[in-house]
């Protein structure tokens, strides 16, 4: 069924949209896997296997067929009190695009890791919104680290100039980083410098675009540890396969999004990737792995993350370039080709792509430039041997998100029913 999202926090938004196609089996190239280097950790045989990724979202729909029973029972901690076992659904249907490119087989950074699911955002059926608190964030955190996460990722913005983050959660981040445990923010999508809002003790993940520059919407400035593949749409509000991050999407289906939300778990992927390498590396170890092989890129910290150089890799395999997006199934692929370089292949001719449009009547910073407003997203059909009737095509937005103030509900992610 098609689904309306839209949502603004703290300027922060996600694009999950694009034209109806359909996505190939697992092990397909796409650019966001070419650009962080995934081709040569995989050919390097680094897949995450017993690194355990806590994914503090909207929930994950673990019955996807592409997390081959990789996701655990997790906890829903709303109202500050979590309560081990399966939430509902995923009700804003962000979690699982997230959890999906941390850990998918087909689109996963580290598809041998274990995704342990933990609800933060619940659906608002009054006000049709996804919010969340401060303080069941904080809750959540502190549950991960409790049953053995190593690393958490949050597609959760830190403050923009103006607004501060409730204390608890940099009080739960600093404690998961004191129990070794690695945590990663996406920075946000309102194209505004950042400050560190939580004192070194997690990482902050900026957006990029094919193009490997930053995302015209990311957050940027020395609030910015790493950048990763997050998508830059070329064509205002609709997202594709060659600019977008392809992933999963609840119900055993697939979407294209676009946002610091997907960046963020790339660096968490390769966060788990490097734990698997060597279980007995800290996590101070792995920030740093992760730091020094960056790719330099500027106002993206100390530049974009880079899964190759960070295992050590030192052959990049021949890999097939990424299909264009198709309305039915996607093209036969071409022969491979050794790759030249061990650099990442880049768009040589990047489009400039709008930021993210902002839900109207937010009271939030929004950018100079008016944005039209959001329309339907588009999921796409499962990978099938023969070709599936593709889903009506669309765009939205999805909170990217920031919760704040001390418990005060914040809203997060906005979904109204057809």
């Amino acid at each position: 069924m098609n689904r309306r999202l839209a949502g603004l926090a703290a300027g922060l938004a996600v694009l999950l949209a694009g034209p109806a196609l359909a996505v190939g089996t697992a092990g397909q190239q796409t650019w966001h896997a070419d650009q962080a280097g995934l081709p040569g950790a995989r050919a390097a045989g680094q897949t995450g296997s017993g690194v355990m990724v806590a994914v503090l979202d909207s929930w994950v729909d673990g019955a996807h067929p592409d997390f081959e029973g990789r996701v655990l029972p997790g906890a829903d901690c709303l109202q500050a009190s979590c309560k081990p076992g399966p939430a509902a659904s995923d009700a804003c249907d962000h979690g699982t695009h997230v959890a999906g490119t941390v850990a998918s087989s087909s689109f996963g950074v580290a598809p041998g890791a274990q995704i342990l699911p933990v609800r933060v955002l619940s659906f608002n059926p009054s006000s049709g919104q996804c919010v969340g608190r401060p303080d069941d964030v904080a809750a959540g955190i502190r549950w991960a680290v409790e049953n053995g996460a190593r690393v958490i990722n949050l597609s959760l913005g830190p403050d923009v100039p103006g607004l501060s983050v409730s204390s608890t959660i940099p009080r739960a981040v600093e404690s998961a980083a004191r129990a070794g445990v690695l945590v990663v923010f996406s920075a946000g999508n309102a194209s505004l410098p950042i400050a560190d809002s939580y004192g070194g003790s997690a990482l902050i993940v900026a957006a990029t675009g094919p193009s490997g520059e930053l995302a015209t919407y990311s957050q940027r400035g020395t609030g910015v540890d790493l950048a990763a593949p997050g998508g830059d749409p070329r064509t205002p509000n609709v997202c594709t396969r060659e600019d977008c991050v392809t992933s999963l999407f609840p119900g055993g289906r697939y979407s294209v999004a676009a946002g610091t939300s997907m960046a963020a778990p790339h660096v968490s992927g390769v966060a788990a990737l490097l734990f698997g390498q060597d279980p007995t590396r800290s996590r101070d170890q792995v920030v740093a792995r992760l730091l020094d092989t960056a790719r330099p890129l500027e106002n993206a910290g100390r530049g974009r993350v880079d899964a190759q150089a960070a295992v050590g890799a030192s052959v990049v395999p021949a890999t097939q370039p990424s299909s264009a997006p198709a309305p039915v199934a996607v093209p036969p692929p071409a022969a491979p080709a050794p790759a030249p370089a061990p650099a990442p292949p880049v768009d040589a001719e990047p489009a400039p792509a709008a930021a993210p449009p902002a839900a109207p009547g937010q009271p939030v910073p929004l950018p100079a430039e008016p944005l039209p407003a959001a329309q339907p997203p588009a999921e796409v059909a499962a990978p099938a041997p023969t070709p599936q009737a593709p889903v009506p095509a669309g765009t939205a937005l999805l909170a990217g998100a920031l919760v704040l103030g001390a418990g005060v509900g914040t809203v997060v992610a906005a979904r109204s029913r057809p």
